[in-house]
């Protein structure tokens, strides 16, 4: 009975929700019809106001301006650093194979093995051809890298390189001597005494400095390190240039300063001096008169003790001044005196024979005052005999004759010391 009434019920429920399902349809069938572009209700949106970007790429994008070409410059650069590790083990391992083969060379044909000694000059032959093939790579591989760097450097402005006409200052550290200013010619080069022509135009300072080095240590210096400087405006001196030689304290090239009287005499005094060892009676100038080279000879000395100022010779651009030295400056002493030896003449200085004997010591204890004599070479080469009783010099009774360069003063001994 209660069965029968569950059942019932059970039926009327699902034939009412049938009926509310047949009433619902068309509706929604019509509904549909009527709005065919009406978008679905639309969703909570989160839209980001900033561009899409992928964030599992693995590739960057270069911006414009090239960054792409010097990334993939960079990775080549990495590239090439491997392959030149690589090689350079491998050179170091045929290098080492290469010395214990010849060393076994050696030995083989020390003991007269000829065989052995032929199976080992093969093995020698075959590490030397080796060694060449990677030295041959390493070089290939090393411009490829100058390559990639002079891609990825940008390169120099143009106001840094040097060009024809432009002045330069030089200096080497390990010899002043080469310091200078230098005119960079229409070729290109500069000309740096005792080394000639150094073509330095179209490259930077650091270019310059690496050319002139290389020629400096070609010829001239075992090791040298020079800085390059570009003149401009007021730093580009006008007066004409010459070029000092011999015992000048700063021998090479010297431009004379505007408003300076270009004489030896003046040339010499402004620019330095000279050495103890500088004989100044026989400066010589040297230049080219109509193709001709010239030499003349001007007595400095002379002109400096207050004669022959006339003698005074105006230089000239490209003049080379030449200040020579030997025994003209230098006298000896000999024979029974404190220290035997020789002396120099300083310029400017009047140097006696009693001054020069009491320089050295004084005489020595069995020293004949009365004979003491200098030995002076004459003009013709002959030797001349001057006579110096050094005795009636300190009386006041005879002068103490002055010596010049060259001189010998002998100090004989007599007999007997009372």
């Amino acid at each position: 009975m209660l069965n029968r009434h569950f059942g019932s019920s059970f039926c009327r429920i699902v034939s009412t929700f049938a009926a509310f399902a047949a009433l619902c349809l068309p509706l929604c069938v019509v509904r549909a019809q009527d709005s065919p572009s009406q978008p679905p209700a639309a969703q909570p949106s989160f839209r980001s106001t900033t561009p899409e970007i992928n964030t599992f790429a693995t590739t960057p994008v270069d911006p414009p301006g090239g960054i792409g070409t010097v990334g993939e410059s960079q990775k080549e650069m990495q590239d090439l650093a491997e392959q030149k590790d690589t090689l350079d083990s491998e050179l170091l391992y045929a290098k080492s194979k290469l010395d214990a083969a010849r060393k076994r060379l050696d030995i083989e044909s020390m003991v007269g093995h000829a065989d052995a000694a032929t199976k080992w000059q093969e093995e020698v032959n075959d590490w030397e051809a080796r060694v060449k093939s990677l030295q041959g790579q390493l070089s290939q591989l090393n411009s490829e890298v100058q390559g990639v760097i002079q891609q990825i450097a940008p390169p120099p402005p143009q106001d840094s390189l040097i060009l024809p006409g432009d002045n330069v200052e030089i200096f080497v550290t390990e010899d002043a001597s080469f310091n200078g200013h230098y005119q960079v010619r229409r070729g290109g080069y500069i000309i740096l005494p005792a080394v000639g022509r150094i073509p330095i135009a179209g490259k930077t300072m650091s270019g310059a400095e690496a050319e002139v080095a290389t020629a400096l240590q070609a010829t001239q210096l075992q090791h040298a390190t020079v800085i390059v400087e570009k003149l401009e405006g007021n730093d580009v001196e006008t007066g004409p240039v010459i070029f000092l030689s011999g015992e000048f304290r700063h021998p090479g090239q010297y431009r004379i300063p505007t408003g300076t009287k270009s004489t030896v005499v003046n040339v010499i005094l402004s620019c330095g001096g000279v050495t103890q060892n500088a004989d100044l009676t026989r400066v010589r100038v040297m230049r080219e008169v109509s193709n001709k080279n010239v030499t003349e000879e001007v007595n400095v000395q002379r002109i400096l003790d207050g004669n022959g100022l006339s003698s005074d010779l105006t230089l000239n651009d490209g003049d080379i001044l030449v200040v020579p030295s030997g025994a003209q400056n230098v006298v000896f002493l000999t024979g029974s005196v404190g220290h035997a030896g020789t002396q120099t003449i300083l310029p400017g200085d009047k140097l006696t024979a009693y001054t020069s004997i009491l320089n050295a010591g004084g005489f020595a204890r069995f020293a004949d005052l009365k004979k003491v004599y200098i030995l002076r070479e004459s003009p013709d080469g002959t030797k001349v005999r001057i006579p110096v009783n050094v005795v009636a010099i300190q009386h006041g009774r005879e002068p103490d004759p002055p010596l010049q360069g060259g001189d010998i003063i002998i100090v004989p001994e007599k007999f007997f010391s009372w």
